[in-house]
C-alpha cells in the first residue's frame, strides 16, 4: 500500500500531432529483387498498433530525371521488382500522402555492397553461436546493416489415430467417445505431423569496419540456447546485408540508443533524431528515417541436429491411459488429444486409449504447416 502510494502519473512534455510523424523505414535494394519501403506515424505511448502510412504517392527520382514509382502492396509496404539503378547516379524518394503533405529526401548515392562471404557457426556446451563473414577487399563498404530470419522443423511427438466424438441423446444429452479418425486407413492425419516455426528478430543488427585497417566483418548473429527446439529436426537462417553511408549509420546507431538503450541513467540518453527527409513545406516538421540505396546480399545456410552432437533437445510430453467413457473422458480427458487405442474389445472396440497434451499431437497448434518454398 505505501508503494502504490507512491506513484505519480507521467505526461510526457512532447506534444505530437494527432496523426503523428512520418516514419521512413528501410533500405532500398537498388538490384534485382524486390525493393521496399514501410511508411507509418509515431504514435502515443498507449496505442500498441502501427499505424501505417495508407495510399501515399512514392517515387524514386534520379539525377537523370528518371522516375521510379513503388506501390503499395501491403498496409504501408510500398515495393517495385527489379529497380537495377545506376550506381553512377544518385536518387532520392518524392512522399506525397492522402492528407496533401509532400516529403522529398537528399540525392544520395547507390552504396557499395560485396556479397556475403559466408555465415559459420561454433557449438559448445551452452549452445549454438553463429557469425557473420564478410569483407570489401577495396575498404570501401565500412558501414553495415544485417536482419536475418531463422526458420525451424518440428514434428508432432505422436501421430493421432483417433478422435472425440459428440453424440447428442435425447434423453442423456451429449455423449462423448473416442473413435477412429478414418475407418478407411486407421492413418496418422499427414496435415498435422510436420510444421514450422519463423523468428524476426527486431533488434537493429549494424556494424563498422571504419576504426580498422582492413574492412573485415566478424560478429556474433544469433545464438541458440542448447536443448532448444529450433535444432530439434532441421534449423536455417538467412541473412539480408546492406550497406550504408557515414551519415546514415550514425543515424542508425542513434536510432539503436534511443530503442535499445534507455534502460537507467548509466546507458546513453535519446537524441534527437534528425535524417536526410523533410516536409517540403515545413522543414521544421520532425520526419523519422534515412534513405538509403544500397544493392541487397543474401545468405541461408542449413543445420541438422547430426551436426551438433548430443544436442539434447526433449519434447517435454507425457502419456494418460484414459477408459472410453464419457464420464472418464469428461474427467480425464479434457485438455488432452486421444492418439491412439491401448485395450480394445470385440469387433475393434477401444476400451482405453493413450492421450497427450494436444501440441504433442499437433503441430499445427505451434506453427504452421505450410513448407516454405526454400525448404529441403
Amino acid at each position: 500500500m505505501l508503494l502504490a502510494g507512491c506513484k505519480q502519473r507521467y505526461d510526457s512534455p512532447v506534444q505530437s500531432p494527432v496523426t503523428g510523424y512520418l516514419v521512413v523505414d528501410g533500405v532500398l535494394n537498388s538490384g534485382p529483387g524486390t525493393a521496399s519501403i514501410t511508411l507509418s506515424r509515431t504514435t502515443k505511448f498507449d496505442n500498441k498498433k502501427m499505424v501505417y502510412e495508407r495510399n501515399a504517392g512514392v517515387t524514386i527520382q534520379g539525377t537523370d530525371s528518371s522516375v521510379r514509382t513503388l506501390t503499395e502492396k501491403a498496409q504501408g509496404i510500398y515495393s517495385a521488382d527489379n529497380l537495377n539503378l545506376n550506381n553512377t547516379l544518385k536518387y532520392r524518394i518524392r512522399i506525397n500522402t492522402v492528407s496533401g503533405s509532400r516529403y522529398l529526401s537528399d540525392f544520395v548515392v547507390v552504396k557499395n555492397n560485396l556479397p556475403i562471404d559466408s555465415i559459420s557457426w561454433k557449438y559448445t556446451n551452452e549452445g549454438l553461436q553463429s557469425y557473420i563473414n564478410s569483407h570489401d577487399p577495396q575498404n570501401n563498404t565500412r558501414y553495415y546493416q544485417w536482419y536475418y530470419e531463422e526458420t525451424w522443423e518440428i514434428h508432432s511427438s505422436y501421430y493421432p489415430t483417433l478422435k472425440y466424438q459428440i453424440k447428442v441423446s435425447p434423453v442423456l444429452g451429449p455423449q462423448y467417445s473416442v473413435v477412429y479418425k478414418d475407418s478407411s486407413t486407421f492413418g496418422p492425419d499427414p496435415t498435422i505431423i510436420n510444421c514450422w516455426q519463423f523468428e524476426n528478430p527486431l533488434s537493429l543488427y549494424l556494424g563498422s569496419t571504419a576504426k580498422l585497417s582492413q574492412d573485415v566483418i566478424y560478429l556474433p548473429l544469433a545464438f541458440i540456447p542448447r536443448r532448444s527446439i529450433k535444432l530439434g529436426v532441421l534449423y536455417s537462417i538467412n541473412l539480408k546485408q546492406y550497406s550504408w553511408t557515414k551519415e546514415g549509420y550514425e543515424f542508425m546507431e542513434r536510432m539503436k540508443k534511443n530503442t535499445e538503450s534507455t534502460g537507467s541513467v548509466f546507458d546513453p540518453q535519446p537524441s534527437e533524431l534528425k535524417g536526410n527527409i523533410y516536409n517540403t513545406a515545413d522543414a521544421t516538421e520532425p520526419v523519422i528515417g534515412f534513405f538509403n540505396i544500397s544493392p541487397l546480399q543474401e545468405k541461408r545456410i542449413f543445420i541438422r541436429p547430426s551436426e551438433v552432437p548430443s544436442w539434447g533437445y526433449s519434447p517435454g510430453c507425457y502419456e494418460v491411459e484414459i477408459e472410453n467413457s464419457s464420464d472418464s473422458i469428461l474427467r480425464k480427458g479434457m485438455g488432452l488429444f486421444p492418439v491412439d487405442p491401448l485395450k480394445q474389445g470385440p469387433f475393434g472396440s477401444i476400451i482405453t486409449f493413450r492421450a497427450v497434451p494436444p501440441d504433442c499431437a499437433d503441430c499445427t497448434l505451434r506453427g504452421t504447416n505450410k513448407k516454405p518454398a526454400y525448404w529441403p
